[in-house]
Order: structure tokens, then C-alpha cells, then sequence
């Protein structure tokens, strides 16, 4: 087990505010076990082992917890002649019916420290937003970055993560090739079984499973519903326009893809059509559809897309002209823009990666990062090798 920093640094942060802290992300990526790593430090800065309650939905020995009034009881009880901040720990707290009701009493009694997991984006829908408005603070959970993985696997180089990914699951292997793809096979049925077809109550799973196939080959390109319906049709599949999109909300729900928006930085609009999306972990990726280090650039543009989420940016694609630049990262007032490239080994590939640049005039950092080892910044515009980027120090 090793220690998330930048997820524990940001509970800390939180810790004692008067805030619900939910932790969201893709099923099995080490929600449980953050909660864990954060419940020993609360044990080790002298919180006493009977003011922490931690409650895992997924067991058998808390099922008997079906609603909110079943949740309220048990804490409540628990809570009985207890003195001081009591801190209260809901694992997959979306399996019990009307769960905010009992968070919004939990947090008006001003005695409780709220931590909560879930494993879909359903959790913080609109109706959640009407109990708990202005009272929670949202912290992603991705799996293991590049650094992380090195922390497990030391001599692990940058082609070792393309291939693995992130899932923590599989470190309990040793990274056996076959293995490992095996249990992220599982991991990600689980997530489609669980996650999209139960709780949408979805019938057509044959297009569903082929829509997240074409994402997952198609990764950072871009595509828009009315492409795929067409595609679709070409392979004598009929499915409406609505339908794709529909799905595309579903799966995204589910922690599976993300939505990047294409922005045109010169005229300053959200470009409303043909939007990318990048997938929350490559590995699985390699398990579903194979060949990874084939398209190798698709998946350190994809590696280096997580990264920026991971440090906090918001994150959206470029348009300048005819040309994009790979992600626009932002974080308050300030702004990175990055070009993510395999290798720069012509000038042809320098240059059109460098171009893109010529037309931004602001002052803000921008970068051109690759896996090449020699450095080839130029007119103020730096190159970084991708595995440094990855591995250098950030404030979160």
C-alpha cells in the first residue's frame, strides 16, 4: 500500500471544515483503501479509534442499511455519549435509498466530520445539489499516476505504464502480464455491468459495448454523435443520433471516458460540436483492445490529459486557426498550454509542433513535451520529456 500523497494532502486540508468531502472516480481505484490511508492519520494525530465510524456498503455486515432513516439510526446510535468531532466514514453510500437526506441531518448537527465515496456521477445529481448545495467539496479520485507506479514498481519505465495503466488492483500481481489484464478485464466489466447497464436499466447492451469499443479506439480524436451513428450504420447497426449521445452521458457518468470541450482561443467560444474524450485509464484500455504501444502518442496525449486533471487544472483543447493545441490547462488565473508528441525526431515534427504556438500571444507558460532526451525549447516555448513531467514536483 503506499501513501496518496496529493489525495491525503487535500483531505487534510479539508479536515475538521464544516464541508462534506465526497470522493468520487471509476470503480476499484482506491476509494476504500484512501479512506483507510486518511482513517491511520486521523489514529496518528491522536483522533481516538471510538470517535471514527466507517461504514462500507458493499459488505454484507452493513446491508442490513437499505435507506436514510436505517442510516440515520445507525450513526446516531453509534453516536450516542460520545464528546468532541466525531468523524463518520460512508463507502459506496449511493447503495442506500435517499442517503442525502441523512448527510444533511448528519451536517446540520455540526458535531460530525463527513467523509463519503461513490462510484457514479449520479451521486452528485441535481437532486443531491438541493439537500447538500454549497456544503460538499468534490475530490476525483484517478488511478495511480506515473509516479505512484514507480513507487511500486521502481524499475518501471514510461512504456511499462502504457502498457499497465494506473488500477491499483494489479499491483497485488506483480504486474503479470496476464494476470494483470485479466483482473482489469474484470475491473471494467464490473464498472459497465454495474455502473451503466443496472442503474440505467440499459437493454441494448450489444450497441452499448460497441460505442465504448469505438471510443476506446478512438481516443483523443475527434468525433462527433452523428459520426459514430454513421459508422454505425456502415457496420448495418441502427441507432439514433440521441441514443449515442445518451450513452456517451452514461458512460461518462461512470467515471469510464471523460469529455474534453474544444475552445477557440482567438475568438473565445466553446466550439459546440465534434468534442474529444480521453479514458480514465489506459491499462484497461490494453486488456479490452490491445496494442497499446501502437498507437503510443494517442496514449501519452491521454497519460499527460489524467496528469492535469490529477494536478487540479481544468482542462480543454485549443483551437487556433486550423490547428489545436493539445490542452489548455487551467487553474484560476493561471493558464499552461501543452503539445504532447512521441518523438521529434524531424524538423518537419518540430516544427509543426511549435507552430501551433505562433499565434498565441499571452505570457503564459507554454510547452511542447515528447519522450525525446534531448532538449529542443526554442523562441520561449519550452520542451520537457514526458517522464520528467511526470515526475516532477507540483503544489496541488
Amino acid at each position: 500500500m503506499i501513501k496518496r500523497v496529493r489525495y491525503l494532502n487535500i483531505l487534510n486540508n479539508y479536515k475538521d471544515k464544516p464541508i462534506i468531502k465526497i470522493l468520487t472516480g471509476l470503480r476499484r481505484v482506491g476509494k476504500s483503501v484512501l479512506l483507510d490511508l486518511f482513517i491511520n492519520e486521523l489514529l496518528d494525530s491522536n483522533v481516538k479509534k471510538d470517535q471514527i465510524l466507517k461504514l462500507n456498503f458493499e459488505l454484507p455486515e452493513h446491508f442490513e442499511i437499505q435507506d436514510y432513516k436505517d442510516l440515520s439510526d445507525r450513526v446516531l446510535k453509534w453516536s450516542e455519549g460520545k464528546k468532541g468531532k466525531l468523524y463518520i466514514f460512508l463507502d459506496e453510500v449511493g447503495r442506500v435509498r435517499n442517503w442525502e437526506k441523512a448527510v444533511n441531518g448528519f451536517h446540520t448537527m455540526d458535531k460530525f466530520d463527513i467523509y463519503i465515496t461513490g462510484s457514479n456521477a449520479d451521486l452528485l445529481s441535481s437532486d443531491l445539489s438541493t439537500y447538500l448545495a454549497g456544503r460538499y467539496i468534490e475530490v476525483l479520485v484517478h488511478p495511480f499516476s506515473f509516479k505512484e507506479f514507480k513507487q511500486l514498481k521502481p524499475n518501471a519505465n514510461i512504456k511499462d505504464y502504457i502498457t499497465y495503466g494506473g488500477m491499483p488492483s494489479i499491483a497485488a500481481f506483480n504486474y503479470d502480464y496476464e494476470i494483470s489484464m485479466n483482473v482489469l478485464r474484470d475491473s471494467f466489466n464490473s464498472a459497465v455491468l454495474q455502473d451503466v447497464v443496472h442503474r440505467n436499466k440499459i437493454r441494448n447492451s450489444v450497441v452499448l459495448e460497441k460505442l465504448i469499443d469505438y471510443v476506446y479506439n478512438n481516443t483523443g480524436k475527434t468525433f462527433s454523435a452523428l459520426s459514430i451513428s454513421k459508422y454505425f450504420q456502415s457496420q448495418r447497426i441502427s441507432v439514433s443520433v440521441d441514443t449515442i449521445l445518451n450513452y456517451l452521458n452514461i458512460i461518462t457518468k461512470a467515471f469510464l471516458i471523460y469529455k474534453v470541450k474544444r475552445n477557440d482561443l482567438l475568438g473565445k467560444l466553446v466550439l459546440k460540436t465534434e468534442e474529444k474524450y480521453y479514458i480514465a485509464d489506459h491499462g484497461i484500455r490494453e486488456a479490452i483492445v490491445g496494442n497499446n504501444e501502437k498507437v503510443i502518442e494517442m496514449i501519452l496525449e491521454n497519460i499527460v490529459y489524467v496528469e492535469l486533471l490529477r494536478r487540479g487544472y481544468t482542462v480543454y483543447i485549443g483551437k487556433v486557426n486550423e490547428k489545436e493545441v493539445d490542452f489548455v490547462a487551467k487553474k484560476g488565473k493561471n493558464i499552461k498550454y501543452y503539445q504532447v508528441s512521441y518523438l521529434l525526431e524531424t524538423e518537419k515534427t518540430r516544427h509543426r509542433e511549435f507552430r501551433v504556438y505562433e499565434h498565441i500571444k499571452d505570457n503564459f507558460d507554454k510547452y511542447v513535451l515528447s519522450l525525446d532526451k534531448i532538449d529542443f525549447s526554442q523562441n520561449g516555448i519550452i520542451h520537457k520529456n514526458i517522464e520528467d513531467f511526470l515526475l516532477e514536483e507540483h503544489i496541488i
